[in-house]
């Protein structure tokens, strides 16, 4: 075969990608507006594939902000040039991308009836970790598989979480609370109407602009009422979120709120404990049984700088694995579970505000 070259894609090379998709896929094809937005915008590698000078296969590799994670967002192989191991080569070129921009797993969404490529994967290490269905847009169900392509590290803890996603911009707390209790008591429920209700109990009334998010005082609270043990952990003893505001009245409801909250804790006896957290803390509480929900930064994941919750669903010796409630539109449920994090990534994560504030929700079977 003649010489294999790889190299990004650029603008002008759109129209050759468009007749390449469209001679590879007859489902969820890319746009040459997908194509533009992805070789300008997006946070990606899209990577061409050339046999002497001609276009013979692309993928595209997307990238998961602040985490270890990469997604394998599409791979075509030009009929003329199937069967001649193009897929393998590329596949390991990718890894290669990959590990250079620090991501650590490579996941990817294949159809299940599309044998041939589900064999090059798990060929070159890809492990299936679960099934979506209905995935394509012809009903069709995805086969979800997953790499690590670097820091290899095997021995994990591993809980099993299910996934919930947030209803609302306001309600990853309850999201996460209720993966939680899932998670230990099989027979909870996910639904909007349990999400809402603990939105309601556990808001800090506001955040910001616009509604209040729930703070760490009161998904404690609506934890214990629906009877789960609970510890929370709290790196300050101050009043949380005051400085997302501007009115002072608005300051002093929120501070009303939290003691309120803090005498319910003291009342009800939930170990309130100031302490200097970090994911040792968290080893700690999966040791005993438990499932942390961890306030964050959503800066480093979204660029958004507000306060958002996770739920943690294992840990390992160089990874923190979370649930992300909140699942953009570029992103899929998929993706949003237990995400891999380095364990440097998680400190600079997991904590908001001027003060570095950090807070863990640990959650117990009763």
């Amino acid at each position: 075969m003649e010489d294999v070259k790889y190299r990004p894609a650029e603008i002008k090379d759109i129209p050759e990608l468009v007749k390449l998709e469209e001679s590879c896929f007859d489902y969820d094809q890319l746009s040459t507006k997908n194509f533009k937005h992805i070789i300008q915008r997006a946070n990606a590698d899209l990577c061409l594939l050339e046999v002497g000078g001609s276009l013979a296969a692309y993928a595209v590799l997307f990238y998961r902000k602040g985490t270890s994670l990469c997604r394998l967002y599409s791979i075509a192989v030009s009929p003329s040039y199937q069967g001649k191991g193009l897929g393998a080569k590329l596949l390991a070129q990718l890894e290669k991308l990959a590990g250079d921009r620090g991501a650590s797993y490579i996941r990817l969404e294949v159809k299940k009836t599309n044998a041939s490529a589900i064999a090059l994967y798990e060929k070159h290490g890809y492990q299936a970790f679960t099934t979506k269905a209905g995935y394509y847009d012809d009903g069709t169900d995805a086969v979800c598989m997953e790499k690590m392509v670097q820091f290899i590290d095997k021995k994990s803890t591993k809980l099993k979480v299910p996934f919930y996603q947030q209803t609302t911009d306001f309600t990853c707390g309850p999201a996460c609370l209720l993966m939680a209790m899932k998670s230990l008591e099989p027979k909870n429920k996910l639904d909007r109407g349990q999400e809402i209700q603990i939105w309601r109990e556990a808001t800090t009334i506001f955040m910001t602009s616009g509604h209040g998010g729930c703070g760490p005082h009161g998904l404690a609270l609506a934890a214990f009422e629906r009877g789960f043990g609970v510890e929370l952990y709290l790196s300050t003893d101050k009043y949380l979120f005051v400085e997302g505001v501007r009115q002072q009245d608005k300051k002093d409801i929120i501070k009303l709120v939290q003691d309120q909250f803090q005498k319910e804790l003291k009342t009800k006896k939930i170990p309130l404990i100031h302490k200097k957290l970090n994911w040792k803390t968290l080893e700690g509480i999966l040791s005993k049984g438990g499932v942390p929900l961890v306030l964050i930064s959503s800066y480093r994941l979204t660029n958004s700088k507000v306060p958002h919750w996770i739920v943690i669903t294992g840990m390992s010796k160089d990874f923190v694995f979370f649930n992300d409630p909140y699942v953009e539109e570029c992103d899929t449920i998929v993706s949003n579970t237990s995400i891999p994090v380095r364990k440097d990534e998680f400190e600079a994560m997991a904590k908001f505000g001027r003060g570095q504030i950090k807070s863990f929700v640990a959650v117990y079977k009763a």
